[in-house]
């Protein structure tokens, strides 16, 4: 009878299980009859799943073309809205466009468009019913300049209010001054950047900028005398290839090291001051002599009367003070601030000059014939000419079209050294007898310079008559010798061998007419 019983309760058993069983396959069944519905409904579908976002902007349920359209109009709307950075009371508006901003959004378009598509059966599934569910956020590829972006982050971080101020320092003639620093606010640029590119991304408006208070850096004495320290240099020539090394002072602290961190000890001086020393080399360019000025690149030579005592002594102190003159390659020469003012004091006489168009008497008259002399020199080594102005009348010494007028203050004549090495100018003035040269080292090709001046017009000088008891009856003298006055346009031309290369005008001049003065017996 038990044993009976014992096989029903079994059967029943076995009856449960199996409905069981059943039961779970029709549901699994079911389910991948459901998914594969899903899939096969979301294969036929063109549109992106629900939940899928671009830079925060949803594209869900659209066409990928729909939602390009859609993605590039908003973003577009939102790189055009600033983006404001501050600190405290002070902000900045910052415009994604002024580091070039821009995003590349096909790549995640097609991104958007793949999820529920390119996976297995059931990875598809899965995607399928999470976007259901959970949000899908996707970044579109972006560029930017990066060199525009620092320089943006740069400017903002010296605009930053109550600035740390570190320790500086500069020198002037042979005293170096040190400024202490100052505690205060220091902008982190790198967190700046990063900060930056997050807030544009993430379609945000505003930036708290990462502003540090930080201490200034103490004075560093070590590394200031490291910095300005160093050893003259001789000047030097190499041959092969040609090379000159001009000299260069050497510049020390005049004191101790540890004097100077004593004097930078002071917390309560706002500058220090400390006295400096400059070495000499022991050559110079002046030094080298011939190895770099053995050849003349241009010369030129005019004539005066060594009788006129007063004339003659203003050329002499003008001819001294530019002989010797070196000038490195680009430098610039400065007739006035060679010779200097034009002073008793420092030597010069009264003698005849231009003034307004009127022959008179003035300081320094005679030294434009060194200015003019120099000029032409200057020309013929086919130097750079910077200011050049012509006399007011032609003068005798040389031909029209080929002067250059100087007046302390007010008209200078400068060249600059257009040459690869050095040159030194050599002025002398003996026997009446005026030349200045232009020594240094011949180019790779060398032209030869000539001048050819075309009067454009000509005006003929009147003639006024003064008398005198002092002129014999019947008789004339002159008192003042006629000039006829000129408009020219002078060419610099340039030659190789018979052949001329270039032709360039150097300047159109105008001269007034000087009237001849006829003394008549009164």
């Amino acid at each position: 009878m038990s044993k009976r019983r014992s096989r029903g309760r079994n059967h029943e058993k076995i009856k449960k299980v199996n409905f069981i069983y059943i039961i779970s396959i029709l549901i699994v069944l079911l389910i991948l009859f459901f998914l594969t519905f899903l899939s096969l409904l979301n294969m036929g579908n063109s549109k992106i799943l629900h939940n899928i976002y671009i830079n925060g902007i949803s594209v869900s349920s659209l066409s990928q073309n729909d939602a390009k359209e859609k993605l590039n109009s908003e973003l577009d709307t939102i790189l055009s809205q600033p983006i404001t950075l501050s600190f405290e009371d002070f902000s900045v508006d910052f415009l994604p466009a002024e580091i070039d901003f821009s995003y590349d959004t096909s790549s995640a378009l097609e991104q958007a468009y793949s999820i529920g598509r390119t996976g297995n059966i059931f990875s598809n599934n899965l995607n399928i019913l999470s976007s259901l569910f959970k949000r899908t956020n996707l970044t579109s590829k972006y560029s930017y300049n990066e060199e525009k972006l620092i320089n943006i982050i740069n400017n903002i971080s010296v605009d930053i209010p109550n600035l740390v101020i570190e320790p500086s320092y500069y020198i002037s003639d042979d005293t170096l001054v040190i400024t202490g620093g100052t505690d205060g606010n220091e902008l982190n640029k790198d967190k700046t950047r990063d900060l930056l590119l997050s807030t544009i991304i993430n379609n945000q408006k505003s930036l708290s900028l990462p502003v540090e208070y930080i201490s200034s850096n103490s004075i560093d004495i070590d590394k200031i005398h490291d910095e300005i320290y160093c050893e003259p240099q001789n000047a030097s020539v190499t041959k092969n290839p040609y090379k000159i090394s001009a000299e260069k002072d050497g510049i020390d602290f005049a004191i101790s090291i540890d004097e100077a961190k004593e004097l930078a000890s002071n917390k309560d001086a706002s500058e220090i001051y400390i006295p400096l020393k400059y070495i000499k080399p022991e050559i110079t360019i002046a030094d080298l002599g011939e190895d770099i000025f053995g050849t003349k690149l241009g010369t030129s030579t005019t004539i005066y009367d060594s009788t006129n005592f007063n004339r003659s002594t203003n050329i002499d102190i003008a001819c001294e003070r530019i002989n010797g003159t070196i000038l490195e390659p680009g430098e610039t020469f400065s007739f006035n601030k060679v010779v200097g003012e034009r002073t008793s004091k420092n030597g010069f006489k009264e003698a005849l000059i231009y003034n307004g168009g009127e022959v008179d008497y003035g300081l320094g008259g005679g030294i434009c014939q060194i200015s003019s002399t120099l000029y032409n020199a200057v020309l013929k080594a086919n130097l750079e000419i910077v200011e050049r102005k012509n006399h007011s009348m032609t003068v005798s010494y040389l031909p029209i079209g080929q002067d250059a007028s100087v007046s302390y203050g007010s008209v200078d004549f400068k060249f600059t050294n257009s040459r690869t090495y050095p040159i030194k100018i050599v002025a002398t003035a003996k026997a009446g007898v005026i030349t200045v040269s232009v020594l240094g080292v011949l180019e790779k090709q060398e032209y030869v310079v000539t001048f050819e001046t075309e009067i454009l017009e000509t005006t003929d000088y009147k003639t006024t008559y003064e008398y005198s008891s002092s002129v014999p009856v019947g008789k004339e003298e002159i008192k003042q010798v006629g000039k006829n006055g000129y408009k020219c346009s002078t060419y610099k031309i340039l030659s190789l061998g018979e052949k001329e290369v270039s032709r360039t005008l150097l300047s159109t001049d105008t001269y007034k007419s000087q009237k001849e003065i006829i003394l008549k017996h009164k």
